[in-house]
């Protein structure tokens, strides 16, 4: 008539992220400790007191990583081993208190993927230099960004967290891939507009679990800030050579004074042509003398003519007698 003991499967979830608690159950995760696909499960891992020992290399399974080798076997893919982790403690909560907070914690991990990943790594892989950069691809993935950014600054305009009452999973994935993006490529101009979202972004980094992954995160401000304070120490530099570039312009000035005395050349010149043609034209034109002589010539040659003519109309009258 003893009571026979039952096995019940939510009392063993507990149990089991207390023995990864007591060290008995280390992981070995295979990535690359400064990528924040690895940032995500990291960071799940500090929630639910989870032993991770980050390696570098490829996992056993496909060669690729990230992969988290476990005494079972091997899970591959950053998404996968994030919610594998954070299934492992449910009274933590990070994948919510239910099926429906745990399916909307899935829908914004798709989002975080799809719609915010994809455009800001097209944008932030070319400034850290691992692919070239492609201007038209640049462009589209900034307006990407930036709708993405503004779906988020509206849905955490009425809520803390993206889901529920809780820091989630949806928190971490989303936090872990705006990190580069704030760091390197999303300055202080394009920040402003999304105010509810740094307010959510800054209350995740002071969680002792992001902070004890991700550090201190400067944002790309601070860096404006610093270059400002350069270019203000650079104007003397610029002020300096710009008077060094005005004296060395006056030495040539010289010869645009030395250009009047040509002019003058040239207008001398063509009052000599002048004259010359005036000179040649009035040389041509017939002196007193040369005009009777003319005129001279001109009578005799009209008598001459009108002799000839008489002649001949003389001669007809006397054919027509």
């Amino acid at each position: 008539d003893q009571p026979r003991l039952q096995f019940c499967p939510h009392r063993f979830i507990p149990f089991l992220s207390s023995c990864a608690a007591e060290g008995t159950m280390p992981m070995k995760l295979y990535a690359h400790p400064d990528n924040y696909k690895t940032h995500k499960a990291l960071i799940a891992a500090k929630y639910v007191g989870l032993d991770v020992q980050t390696v570098q290399g490829g996992g056993q399974q496909s060669g690729k990583v990230p992969v988290l080798e476990t005494d079972e076997g091997c899970i591959f893919s950053s998404t996968a081993i994030a919610r594998y982790i954070a299934r492992i403690s449910r009274p933590v909560g990070l994948y919510g208190q239910n099926l429906l907070e745990g399916g909307m914690i899935d829908s914004w991990i798709e989002f975080c993927t799809h719609e915010l990943e994809v455009p800001l790594m097209t944008w932030v892989l070319p400034v850290m230099g691992l692919f070239p950069e492609v201007p038209e691809a640049t462009a589209c993935a900034k307006e990407d960004v930036k709708k993405a950014m503004t779906v988020l600054n509206n849905h955490l305009l009425h809520n803390t967290y993206m889901v529920g009452h809780n820091m989630s999973l949806a928190d971490i994935c989303v936090c872990c891939a705006l990190t580069d993006g704030l760091k390197l490529v999303l300055d202080a101009d394009f920040r402003k507009p999304f105010g509810n979202l740094m307010r959510w972004f800054n209350l995740c980094l002071q969680q002792p679990e992001f902070k004890a992954v991700l550090g201190d995160v400067k944002l790309l401000g601070a860096a404006a800030a610093g270059g400002a304070k350069g270019a203000q120490a650079a104007a003397p530099k610029e002020e300096a050579k710009k008077g060094k570039d005005k004296k060395d312009a006056e030495p040539k000035a010289a010869p645009k004074k030395e250009a009047a005395p040509k002019k003058e050349a040239k207008e001398v010149k063509e009052a000599k042509e002048e004259k010359k043609d005036k000179d040649t034209k009035e040389a041509k034109e017939p002196t007193p003398e040369e005009l009777a002589k003319m005129k001279k010539d001109k009578l005799k040659k009209v008598i001459k003519e009108g002799g000839k003519r008489g002649v001949e109309i003389e001669g007809a009258a006397d054919m027509g007698g």
